[in-house]
Formats: structure tokens, C-alpha cells, sequence
């Protein structure tokens, strides 16, 4: 009996099936092997659980507070200035019964950093210039002075205001006002009399009669 060939048609298939079941189990291992053999909703579960506890442990931990950095003041810069006397001491604090330093000849240079807080007489100097870091110390303003001297300005007189003369004006003569006389309201006013003419009888002159 002859024995037939299954299609080629139907390997194809056969074989897709195969590989697509392969990567399926596969897939499905790889899930057991990641939920620990839970299922799909217990995983879930899980992931929400430990999302939750996680969230939790971040806002239980404490607030950093930032710590401000303190700033430092800059050091101003050395001016010049040069032992002025055969021997200067050089004290711990503005005060002629500090401690002393040491002492510097006539010459010597001297790093003048500012006038001494709260006591103007006494200079705040670098003891120790050989090094890098600033040793500070004190020295009275008798003993040094700078190597070039700031001039002091003077004062310059202000110019007095121009005063500008008025004129003045010449009064001229006003006449003086006669008084005018005033009449009393209390007393009455006497009426003046006008003579009036008196008529004259002027005679008639009489007719006489002549008897016949």
C-alpha cells in the first residue's frame, strides 16, 4: 500500500501552531516566575500593597532641613605701612598692657588692615606676613605710618552771596487834605429870614365937581 505525503501546506500550519504554543508557555512561566505563582487579581493585589506601603514610608520619613551656609565677611585689602620708630611692639589687643607679639625694627613693613574696632588710636595689623593666613595683631599709630599718606583735603571757603542793592523809591508830596466842616445832627438849623417887599399905597387922585 503506497504511503502519501501530507501536504506542505498543513506542515506550515503545524509548525506556526508549534511556535506560537512555545511562546505562549513561555510567556506563561514567565509571569509565574515574576507573581510568584500568584495569579493576575493576587498580583495585583500585591503591587497595590506595595505601592501603598511604600508611599507611606516616604512620607514618615523626616524633612531635611537645609542648614544655611554662613557667609564670611571678605578681609580688606593690606595697606602699606612702615615702622616709624627704632622699635615697635606689637600687641594681642588694642591695649598697652596686651601681651606682647613681638617687636619690629625701624623700616620694617607692615600689613595695615584697618583701624582697630572701637578704639581709633590703635591699628589692626597682620602679625605674621610670612604666612598665608592673617595673624591678627595691634599696633598704636604712633609707631607706624603709612608708606603713602592719603592727603587730607582742605576746605575750601565758600564764596559769600552777592547782595544786589533796591532801588528806593523818592516819595513825592501829596498835598494835605483841608478838614471840611462838620455839622452837628443835634443842633437845628437856624432859618434865615428874606425881607419882603411891603406895598406902597399909591393915592387916587380926587375930581371936584363945580356946582352950575
Amino acid at each position: 500500500m503506497r504511503q502519501t505525503s501530507s501536504p506542505a501546506w498543513l506542515v506550515f500550519l503545524i509548525a506556526v501552531a508549534v511556535i506560537f504554543g512555545a511562546y505562549y508557555v513561555w510567556q506563561g512561566f514567565r509571569s509565574y516566575l515574576q507573581t510568584g505563582g500568584l495569579g493576575i487579581a493576587e498580583a495585583t493585589e500585591r503591587a497595590e500593597i506595595i505601592a501603598t506601603a511604600t508611599a507611606n514610608s516616604v512620607q514618615n520619613l523626616p524633612a531635611v532641613t537645609q542648614r544655611s551656609v554662613p557667609t564670611f565677611t571678605p578681609i580688606p585689602a593690606c595697606k602699606e605701612f612702615v615702622v616709624s620708630v627704632p622699635s615697635a611692639i606689637v600687641r594681642e589687643s588694642a591695649s598697652t598692657s596686651a601681651p606682647i607679639v613681638t617687636s619690629w625694627s625701624q623700616g620694617t613693613r607692615v600689613c595695615m588692615i584697618d583701624r582697630a574696632p572701637g578704639n581709633t588710636e590703635w591699628y589692626l595689623v597682620d602679625g605674621n606676613p610670612q604666612t598665608r593666613r592673617i595673624e591678627f595683631a595691634y599696633m598704636h599709630e604712633s609707631v607706624i605710618e603709612a608708606v603713602e599718606p592719603t592727603l587730607t583735603p582742605s576746605r575750601t571757603p565758600t564764596p559769600l552771596s552777592t547782595v544786589t542793592p533796591v532801588p528806593t523809591l523818592t516819595p513825592s508830596r501829596t498835598p494835605t487834605p483841608q478838614p471840611t466842616a462838620t455839622i452837628n445832627p443835634r443842633s437845628t438849623a437856624t432859618p434865615s429870614l428874606t425881607p419882603s417887599r411891603t406895598p406902597t399905597d399909591t393915592p387916587t387922585p380926587t375930581t371936584s365937581f363945580r356946582s352950575a
